[in-house]
């Protein structure tokens, strides 16, 4: 016998062995960083399957039933083997989705269900509880066998629940984050495999050195085998089969703790390799001991124990004591942990979030909570485990244990399979195949094990003997492990097979499916460009209210790493960003309590707004208007137009869209399926003849595939609709509907008038002339509404740039001030960045109006390309160099006759257009001499544009497929501005291209003889921070815009006077002291800002020096302006412009 309290200094040495190296591991994990040692460590880790059932039941189950020991080390190896395709599967889909455990797997795959999940955890503690008992109960037998019966401190299987459940504290619920790995429990775990191992191996030998002999021991395993195979093999062998994936210890370490699904090839032969070792050793160990009756009529389980003492060896005996109890130490620690964080995510958090009392939304750090609950879950299950070893499995042998666990974790295998390759399955089917397997499984194994005494057992319920528990419908003569397998598991596949076909998954889950269904095809480059208004600060905020701090700033910055620039608090947050943010949420809280923690904080449940956001109320106010100026624009067409989303949903329509087909009230909201809409027009006859279906699904293939169509409809009144329908750039759908049942009237007539008319030429004179007039008129009308429509457009966007202008000028105001800090200055940047789009967007939509309106009156004129060429490297410059391309002039002496403006606006098209496609190389503007003409070309290094795609870029609101790699959006209306220019200079425009090469755009233009370049002196610019020692007198009608004037010109140190109309500016002038007059063009209905100075100067005599500012883009006014000596700013006012024209006035008057 040995001393206990030498056992219990080998315990407490050999947990001490497993906390340093575990320490370690976690303090300098080398191991991760070394593709050689990375796969060893994890492949050792996976043989922490191999538990005291392996150390002490395995040869017990050889000793009483031969062979009947292999299906345990069999079924592993066979999974490994032929099943490698489902591990792969299951660690990448971990990978891409941050699954923390089994139960938040199969929850996130079937809708993300929290229900579902909470059921498998439930499940889960229910069937690991008895296999964590059973390693309570080898540390118990190995004392009681090596210490004589009794031990000198206590309860062994107490203090060891105790030690072990410290270690799974220390060191498995150290962060929050439960997909970190645990690098160095994993490697204390490797340790311990490769340390039971090697003293299983050496008892192999010690009993082949004692034993009957080499010849001896290789004929036992023969006559075992003449003696038949246990008939509960199969049944063995396949829950071994699906424990390695089952098991929520498993699942841990051959799952979320694999850090490269490419660990796996080099464990899918290390790892059969390990089980093989191990189920050889058993033979020579079972074969030493038959021929000594101190081992075989000893405890079977004890085995190993009972053989080294038998001779009298207690070295050896204290060497298999080690290796039986660094198999149970294993086993405890990472099931511990695994069983915790299921409790914690799936269990306890849900419901402490559940309960408004507690008021956990508003704690600003919930992690210390989370790590608590898991903390507790852990001594939990220790306590339950240590109490079911002194209920039930103190009475059972350590194999009947194991395989009662392995019973139970298997009815996850169906939902893990159906999860992985069946579509079909839908979560009603999965939960209800659970819970009925897992009925079925107390009734015939858990419950005969808890009272294996019960008179029911024998005669059955109620004493129906068909329902007995081991004999199901009188299925007798099975192994009570293959009879409660067999029909726990056919029960769990009927219901989820049964269930999935009546009840088809939701549309949810069949998103999630594909994503689990099709690892390999997910897309992990993001999920496009969309902004919206939650900021990177405030997802940031929920992160560490989960998470903490410290991990919550780590896994930002490795998010701002990857995407190459660091994430701003300010920054608007795209879908990737918040999808990462769940995915971090769920490594902590599972994926169905992430969803819910996330959507309802964006929410708005406890998010703080930045009180600096209040500066902005004005120009928001400006925006509203903004949008309520062109939904009022919509709803003034006489055409009916709606819009459909990329999902096929009803996103917009105008009141003209309803009255054109009168759908029932109710009918038509935002979101409503434009599949419901085409039903209800086939069902009332407005699609024509054929079935309603086909229509449906003709109409929305045209949509999704983005075909432009025109038809027309004869509606059952009679009445025509002609349809137009265009794709939507990103993806949706646009559609018109315009009346045309006068022209179609009109064209049967004339139809009908040419079939008859030699018979009635005379009787239809009158009639075919009425039509042709009713069909001029009615053109005449259509004319006119177009011209309405055009001059419309082009005043509503004029009317828009008086807000902006104004906005403009707050924001720039608010960037200069000097009390703002950091987060503010650039939360002010990223609005003045966005005035600065919609400026673009309404330069673009007011220059096609000008375009439609015919309101564009070149001014030609010959002037040298080189003035034009160094104007526009001066503007691109700066943007080329930020993004690293090279951006040239050639030189050139060419002369040219057109209108410098609008040739400009063309060649500035096609260089935005390049640097915003081209990542690398550069672009050349250059001109060459062809004949008479000048060709003057635009090339760029760019991925080229498609043979099909060129001939539709030149119309509106065309873009290329590729998106840009410097991120921007164009509107697809540049090109469709240079066509209608070069219509009006009547210039001819080019275009070749090579896909993957690059694009060369050209305009040719009228040669004329050499004229000589102006070369203008650009003085330096001032410093942003100079003063300006200038009184300015602004006149403008719009009270906001003088507000914001004045708060921007005082930044600069100007004197600025203002007045809103022309008694306060001859007030102004009266006072005397102005340098500068800055009119506004539109002044009021009776009076522009022209005819106003002509008053003033009539008036007060000489005025000061003036400068206009308008929205009117006219080339009268500019040539007005110019022959009065008025410099021109047009709205919205940029900043640096006005800046220079005063910073020019006061050097003017320094001069002078």
């Amino acid at each position: 016998m040995i001393a206990g309290w030498l056992l219990l200094l080998v315990s407490l040495l050999y947990v001490g062995l497993l906390f340093v190296v575990a320490y370690a591991g976690d303090r300098r994990p080398l191991y991760p960083r070394q593709p050689r040692l990375r796969p060893i460590v994890y492949s050792l880790a996976l043989a922490v399957y191999c538990s005291s059932w392996t150390f002490y039941g395995a040869v017990g189950t050889a000793a009483r039933e031969g062979l009947a020991y292999l299906p345990i080390y069999l079924g592993p190896a066979l999974l490994f083997v032929f099943g490698f395709g489902l591990m792969r599967r299951l660690t990448l889909i971990a990978r891409q989705r941050n699954i923390t455990s089994i139960a938040d797997f199969i929850g996130a795959r079937f809708g993300k269900s929290h229900g579902l999940a909470a059921a498998v955890a439930l499940i889960a503690v229910i069937a690991v509880v008895p296999y964590l008992a059973l390693q309570f109960k080898a540390v118990s037998m190995s004392y009681a066998a090596l210490g004589g019966g009794a031990s000198q401190f206590g309860d062994s299987a107490m203090w060891c629940a105790i030690l072990l459940a410290t270690f799974a504290i220390l060191f498995g619920t150290r962060t929050i984050d439960a997909t970190e790995h645990h690098h160095g429990m994993m490697l204390a775990i490797a340790l311990e495999s490769l340390i039971k191992l090697a003293t299983f191996v050496a008892l192999a030998v010690y009993a082949l050195w004692h034993g009957p002999g080499l010849e001896a021991t290789i004929q036992l395993p023969v006559k075992q085998y003449a003696q038949g195979i246990s008939p509960g093999f199969l049944a063995q062998t396949l829950l071994a089969f699906c424990a390695m994936f089952c098991l929520p210890r498993q699942f841990q370490i051959g799952v979320v703790e694999c850090e490269d699904p490419n660990d796996l090839y080099r464990a899918r032969w290390m790892f059969p390799v390990y089980m093989l070792i191990v189920s050889v050793a058993v033979i020579p160990i079972v074969a030493a001991g038959l021929h000594l009756p101190a081992v075989s009529n000893g405890n079977a389980d004890a085995w190993v124990l009972n053989l080294p003492l038998a001779h009298g060896d207690s070295g050896m005996a204290l060497l298999a004591f080690l290796g039986g109890f660094s198999a149970a130490t294993g086993m405890v620690i990472v099931a511990s942990v695994a069983l915790s964080t299921m409790i914690s995510n799936d269990l306890v958090m849900p419901a402490l979030l559940r309960i408004h009392r507690l008021r956990l939304e508003q704690r600003a750090d919930l992690s210390q909570l989370v790590l608590l609950v898991r903390r507790i879950a852990i001594v939990a299950l220790a306590s339950m485990a240590y109490i079911y070893y002194r209920v039930v499995a103190d009475t059972a042998n350590l194999a009947a244990t194991g395989l009662l666990a392995f019973a139970a974790v298997a009815q996850f295998a169906p939902a893990i399979v159906s999860a992985l390759y069946w579509r079909g399955a839908s979560r009603r089917g999965v939960a209800t195949g659970l819970l009925a397997g897992f009925g079925v499984w107390i009734y015939t194994l858990l419950l005969p094990a808890m009272r294996p005494n019960a008179s029911w057992l024998q005669d059955g319920p109620l004493s129906l003997s068909w329902l007995r528990p081991q004999a199901l419908f009188h299925l007798s003569g099975w192994d009570p492990v293959m009879h409660g397998t067999f029909w726990s598991l056919l029960v769990n596949v009927g219901c989820l097979v049964f269930i999935s076909l009546r009840f088809r998954p939701s549309l949810e889950e069949r998103l999630h499916a594909a994503m689990f269904i099709e690892p390999y095809a997910v897309d992990r480059s993001g999920v496009g460009d969309w902004r919206g208004r939650v900021m990177v600060g405030d997802l940031r905020t929920i992160a560490e209210r989960i998470v903490g701090e410290r991990s919550s700033q780590r896994a930002f910055e490795e998010y701002g790493e990857r995407r190459g620039n660091p994430l701003q608090p300010g920054e608007a947050a795209d879908r990737a960003l918040i999808q990462y943010t769940e995915r971090l949420l769920a490594s902590a809280v599972g994926a169905a309590s992430a969803r819910r923690i996330l959507m309802g904080a964006l929410s708005g449940s406890g998010l703080d707004i930045a009180e600096a956001m209040a500066l902005m109320d004005e120009a928001s106010q400006e925006l509203r208007f903004n949008r309520e100026l062109l939904s009022t624009t919509l709803e003034n067409v006489s055409q009916g137009i709606s819009v459909v989303d990329a999902g096929m949903r009803l996103v917009a329509w105008n009141r003209r869209y309803l009255e054109l087909f009168d759908y029932p009230d109710g009918m038509v909201y935002v979101g409503v399926p434009v599949a419901d809409m085409i039903r209800w027009n086939a069902e009332h006859g407005e699609c024509g003849p054929g079935e309603v279906e086909a229509h449906v699904a003709k109409r929305i293939g045209y949509m999704r595939a983005g075909s432009p169509h025109l038809f027309q409809r004869i509606r059952p009144d009679g009445t025509v609709i002609e349809m137009r329908g265009r794709a939507l750039p990103g993806g949706g759908y646009v559609t018109t509907y315009t009346d045309v049942t006068a022209y179609k009237h009109a064209e049967q007539a004339l139809i009908e008038a040419n079939e008859t008319l030699e018979q009635r030429v005379d009787q239809r004179t009158a009639e075919l002339s009425e039509a042709l007039t009713a069909t001029a008129h009615a053109r005449r009308e259509a004319e006119a509404a177009n011209v309405s429509k055009t001059r419309f457009l082009a005043a509503a966007s004029h009317d828009l740039l008086q807000p902006l202008n104004a906005a403009r000028l707050f924001t720039s105001a608010l960037r200069q001030h000097p009390g703002l800090d950091q987060e503010a200055g650039q939360l002010a940047e990223r609005i003045d960045a966005s005035f600065r789009a919609a400026e673009d967007l309404l330069d673009a939509l007011l220059d096609t109006s000008r375009l439609d309106a015919g309101s564009y009156r070149p001014d030609i004129g010959s002037f040298a390309l080189s003035d034009l060429f160094d104007s526009l490297k001066a503007q691109f410059a700066v943007i080329a160099e930020k993004r690293g391309l090279g951006l040239r002039m050639a030189s050139t002496r060419l002369a040219v006759r057109s209108d410098p403006q609008l040739l400009r606006r063309i060649l500035q098209n096609f260089i935005s257009n390049a640097l915003r496609y081209t990542q690398h190389g550069g672009v050349l503007l250059g001109a060459r001499r062809v004949g008479n003409e000048v060709r003057i070309e635009v090339w760029d290094t760019g991925p080229g544009i498609a043979e099909e795609q060129r001939a539709r870029i030149f119309d509106e609101f065309q873009r290329l497929d590729r998106p840009s790699p410097w991120g921007e959006k164009g509107l697809g209306l540049g090109l469709s501005i240079c066509d209608r220019i070069a219509h009006i200079l009547d210039h001819r425009l080019e275009l070749e291209s090579r896909v993957g090469h690059g694009s060369r755009f050209a305009v040719v233009v009228p040669r004329v003889a050499a004229v000589a370049p102006r070369r203008r002196i650009v003085a330096p610019p001032a410093a942003s921070t100079e003063q300006l020692p200038l009184v300015v007198l602004c006149l403008d009608n719009d009270a906001a815009i003088l507000d914001g004037m004045r708060a921007l010109l005082q930044r600069w140190g100007v004197d600025c006077r203002v007045a809103l109309d022309v008694q306060q500016a001859q007030e102004e002038l009266k006072k005397g002291g102005i340098d500068l007059i800055l009119a506004d063009y539109h002044l009021s209905d009776d009076m522009n800002g022209l005819q106003a100075l002509q008053y003033l100067r009539g008036v007060i005599g000489e005025l000061p020096p003036v400068a206009m500012i308008t929205a009117d883009g006219s080339s009268e006014l500019k040539q007005r302006a110019r022959l009065l000596g008025y410099p021109l700013l047009h709205k919205p006012v940029r900043p640096a412009a006005l800046r220079a024209l005063l910073s020019a006035r006061l050097r003017k008057q320094a001069t002078a």
